[in-house]
């Protein structure tokens, strides 16, 4: 992970190298990465292995039209009671955070002061 934005939120962050179901075979590693290199791994880990995107993770769907810009149509997102949500980098994270954590991995994000 590359670092971004310097007044970013950092994390420090817990995370496996093997899969959890076999913890004699896992390695535990602490290391600090910003909000966005957090949520640009899940996006790299979804397009690479598991398909989807991170709103699929947070339990959003791409519907809502919110206007367009030109030619480009401008969507939102809704929660399944469709009420039209925001999809701020808070609930980027928490999503990212769930896919990182698939396939009997661990992974753990701390905020740091």
């Amino acid at each position: 992970m590359t670092h971004t934005n310097p007044a970013e939120q950092m994390y420090k962050t817990r995370m496996s190298a093997g899969q959890m179901s076999n913890p004699a075979g896992s390695v535990i590693s602490e290391q600090r990465h910003t909000r966005s290199e957090i949520i640009s791994r899940a996006e790299e880990v979804l397009a690479k292995e598991l398909g989807g995107d991170l709103a699929t993770y947070a339990e959003l769907e791409e519907k809502a039209k919110r206007g367009t810009a030109g030619e480009d149509t401008i969507w939102g997102y809704v929660n399944k009671a469709g009420d039209s949500v925001d999809f701020t980098e808070e609930i980027k994270l928490k999503a990212a955070i769930a896919v990182l954590n698939l396939n009997g991995h661990l992974f753990e994000a701390t905020p740091v002061n």
